[in-house]
């Protein structure tokens, strides 16, 4: 008899999961289905289980710095948990930051009688009958390591861009790279680009276009028409937002 039976009150399961702010940035098809993927494996589990999953409480755009107790919804989560409660996670990373931090807060799970399901790590990190994988949780250690030094590459990097600095690769067509590494716009590609527009909106194809703004000197070829176009759409998307 478990101790909610002897208590006579009903057990509450709960999941949870955050994503970074640079995952919510950065977001795509591939990583929406992965979240989709990871909530049906917790419904998986809680039928498994022969559980009712009471509430899904989501924290969205945390940075790295953002603690599990700093969150609203984790904050909220904890205040409704009572002894012999469960929290699902699917992936340690979905919970924590860093590995500090899973052991701070276990030990919190465990003051309070509740258990914490971790799926990719096979079970409870309080009952060691449900042989959790210590190979498996050194493993997501070094991944929530990893992924926190990610982050700060990314922030660094979105800095960078964000205030016009030139990142490595291909020099973007209508713009030059100046001394401090910024980008600034080159006044004659940038009257090709206005041409590049206008042609586009009387319906010309990439080809016609090229065609049209290349010269013997400055040879432009479609798929640079392409990139322009691209780029110019993607501006205008974000200036909607």
């Amino acid at each position: 008899m478990n101790l909610k039976d002897y208590l006579g009150e009903t057990m509450a399961v709960y999941a949870y999961l955050c994503t970074t702010e640079l995952e919510e940035i950065f977001r795509d098809d591939d990583f929406s289905a992965h979240l989709q993927s990871e909530e049906l494996a917790i419904n998986t589990y809680c039928l498994q289980k022969g559980w009712f999953l009471a509430k899904v409480f989501s924290d969205l755009s945390c940075t790295v710095k953002d603690g599990f107790s700093s969150r609203p919804s984790a904050r909220e989560m904890v205040g409704c948990l009572k002894r012999g409660d469960v929290v699902i996670c699917s992936q340690l990373l979905r919970i924590f930051t860093h590995s500090e931090e899973v052991v701070r807060s276990v030990k919190v799970f465990a003051s309070l009688g509740v258990s914490l399901h971790i799926l990719d790590l096979g079970g409870s990190l309080l009952n060691e009958t449900d042989g959790v994988s210590f190979s498996k949780l050194a493993e997501s250690f070094a991944t929530l390591e990893k992924r926190r030094s990610k982050e700060r590459i990314k922030k660094v990097k979105k800095l960078q861009k964000d205030e016009g600095r030139y990142l490595g690769g291909s020099r973007p067509f209508g713009f030059s790279i100046h001394d401090n590494g910024r980008l600034i716009e080159n006044p004659m590609e940038q009257r090709i680009v206005k041409t590049i527009m206008n042609l586009k909106k009387e319906g010309k194809s990439l080809r016609a276009i090229s065609s049209a703004v290349s010269t013997p000197i400055m040879p432009i070829s479609f798929k640079t028409v392409q990139r322009v176009l691209k780029r110019q759409q993607n501006a205008s998307e974000i200036t909607q937002i």
